[in-house]
């Protein structure tokens, strides 16, 4: 089919040309055609010009392109060819005894052929756009797009939306914050303007989606605009990468969904990759609680940097499960992995795991995390949480571990429930160990995006199912991060510590659950309130309005990275710990009330408060 279609176009192209050399000579002679066809026997040399032209076209490659997709590339190979052909034909006249041909005709000739050749092209190119154009905004499922960025990028998109009828949009203009091309035309296609005409673009035009073409730009400008595209209701796709665009045309490649996290307002965690490559490179390392959403990408990103050995604890069967069979494939450099279902509450199995290993790093990300669930199961939380990281603080001062991580949370700051008061109490049994070899140090940060549990696969589900998304409170706020940062900040802080440090993430404002709740509404092409309702439940037992990062007595220390801060160290005695947890002990295993019990947290947990006292 293509070998028949470059024939045609050659067979098109010569006679074409034959057609030019004709009129070229007429025109050279006044248009007395009778004169000018018999010049000379220039008929008969006519087969001699195409069979030239013909090899010109041949080497310059002309029947190879496509018409409905010519560009200035393909305008300029026409040029070239003509330029040869004539070129060619001038010397083969030069050594002629006649001169059948007159070099004015070549001239005339080039130019008009040369015309004639770029005007069919693109013509045909600009009807089928138009034509295609006008199907797709006739088709009734057809989408109305309006590009954000009339540079490079967006004029890339634009083309390839245009051209291509795989892709069931209607393009409509552009965006573009430039002010000197306002009214300009894009490959047919109108800028309309800057973002102070977008809302009257979208409603004018009816615009079913936003296409965001800015990759060159800063990621916080690209946030900026695409909270305020948001705020209009409008679903919205961006360019992720110049590159990937200008070597791979195929738009779902190039564009992707805007994720809400890409909308967290503050600049990604950047991370030193030779420190923490150092740090892990020839260890033997532990990961416990290895199955969930942060112990899993712990994995993920601690078995690229080539450890001795990499050992999983986990009480999930099922995470520890899947995680086996996803390190099939991940793990390229062969790295030798224990899988352990187990439990950190027993005190004679982790003993025995630390025996066994001999390890250089523990990462702890084993707990009890839900909130809700700990307020009513206060004696469980402290076992798993408390206990359990006692087990292995105990296990690694014994077996000589050199550092123990340990993954806190903000909710750990004057906590308002069991939950944040365990991570509490552990951070203070790391900063009670100031004689120890091993070195101890906890990683706080927010509210993980996507981990198991947290709010965002909440809203999603309640969207997928129609609503209502729940949000607790009107005016709740969180931080966010993603998980690939959360991790990157366990792994950075680690090459940092020197024992009994608090890592803590700069990690910009915090985040409104109403805010969110409208954008992932609004992400999935809907509008809040209107096609999903947002009900508001009240808050839960122990949850504040919200969160903090730092209690007023620890203030912060800097680090090379500008978004990871210490926690001042605070002085801890490790006696009056122990007799603390000898109290939690005594209560639980007395069959204590839950109020008992998280008496006994209170007395063992000085920050802990009651939620009223923070949501005032």
């Amino acid at each position: 089919m293509k070998k028949n279609r470059g024939i045609t176009l050659l067979i098109f192209d010569v006679v074409l040309l034959i057609f030019s050399y004709t009129a070229a000579i007429i025109i050279r002679y006044d248009f007395k055609y009778r004169t000018a066809l018999s010049h000379e026997g220039f008929i008969k040399t006519l087969p001699i010009i195409a069979m030239v032209f013909l090899a010109s076209f041949l080497i310059t490659k002309t029947n190879r392109s496509l018409w409905d997709r010519i560009s200035i590339e393909e305008g300029l190979r026409i040029v070239l060819a003509n330029a040869l052909g004539s070129f060619f034909l001038l010397i083969i006249i030069s050594f002629s005894s006649k001169r059948v041909v007159p070099f004015s005709v070549i001239v005339i000739a080039f130019l008009l052929n040369t015309l004639i050749q770029e005007v069919t092209r693109f013509s045909y190119r600009l009807i089928r756009l138009r034509s295609l154009n006008d199907k797709k905004r006739k088709l009734e499922n057809s989408k109305r797009v309006l590009i954000y960025g009339a540079g490079e990028a967006g004029t890339l998109v634009a083309r390839e939306l245009s051209s291509n009828p795989i892709y069931n949009s209607y393009l409509v203009g552009f965006i573009d914050d430039n002010s000197n091309i306002k009214g300009k035309y894009i490959s047919g296609h109108t800028v309309f303007g800057g973002m102070q005409v977008l809302e009257k673009v979208i409603t004018q035009h009816v615009i079913d989606e936003i296409i965001l073409a800015m990759p060159s730009q800063p990621q916080s400008i690209q946030n900026e605009i695409a909270q305020k595209i948001f705020a209009l209701g409008v679903p919205l796709k961006k360019v992720t990468s110049s590159e990937v665009l200008f070597s791979d045309s195929n738009l779902d490649v190039t564009l992707k969904n805007v994720d809400i996290l890409d909308l967290l307002q503050r600049k990604e965690i950047v991370i030193k990759d030779k420190g923490v490559k150092e740090s892990l490179e020839n260890k033997n390392v532990l990961v416990t609680g290895a199955g969930g959403s942060i112990g899993s990408e712990l994995v993920r990103q601690i078995i690229k940097n080539n450890p001795t050995s990499l050992t999983l604890i986990d009480i999930n069967e099922n995470g520890l499960y899947d995680l086996q069979q996803e390190l099939k494939n991940l793990n390229k450099l062969n790295v030798p992995i224990k899988f352990y279902i187990a439990s950190i509450r027993d005190c004679r199995r982790v003993d025995q795991i630390f025996e066994e290993g001999n390890f250089d790093l523990v990462f702890h990300a084993a707990a009890h995390k839900h909130v809700p669930l700990m307020e009513d199961a206060p004696g469980e939380a402290i076992m798993n949480n408390i206990f359990g990281t006692f087990n292995l603080i105990e296990s690694s001062k014994k077996h000589n571990v050199d550092k123990f991580v340990n993954i806190s949370t903000d909710k750990a700051v004057n906590p308002t429930n069991v939950m944040g008061a365990t991570k509490r109490f552990n951070e203070m049994m790391l900063q009670s160990q100031p004689n120890s070899k091993t070195k101890f140090l906890a990683v706080r940060f927010g509210n993980v995006l996507g981990s198991n549990g947290s709010v965002v696969p909440l809203f999603k589900k309640q969207i997928e199912k129609g609503g209502p998304v729940t949000v607790t409170h009107p005016d709740i706020t969180r931080y966010f991060m993603t998980i690939p940062e959360a991790v990157s900040l366990v792994l950075q802080a680690e090459t940092y510590a020197s024992g009994g440090e608090i890592f803590v993430l700069d990690m910009g404002d915090p985040v409104k659950i109403l805010d969110l709740a409208k954008q992932m509404i609004t992400l999935s092409g809907f509008t809040p309130f209107k096609d999903i309702d947002i009900e508001f439940s009240g808050l839960r037992p122990g949850e504040k309005l919200y969160e903090e990062l730092l209690m007023d007595e620890e203030g912060i220390l800097k680090t090379d990275n500008d978004l990871i801060h210490i926690a001042k160290p605070m002085s801890i005695s490790n006696d009056v710990l122990l007799d603390h947890l000898n109290v939690l002990k005594r209560t639980i295993n007395n069959n204590a009330s839950s109020q008992e019990i998280i008496k006994a947290l209170k007395g063992a947990v000085p920050t802990f408060m009651d939620p009223e006292e923070c949501n005032v």
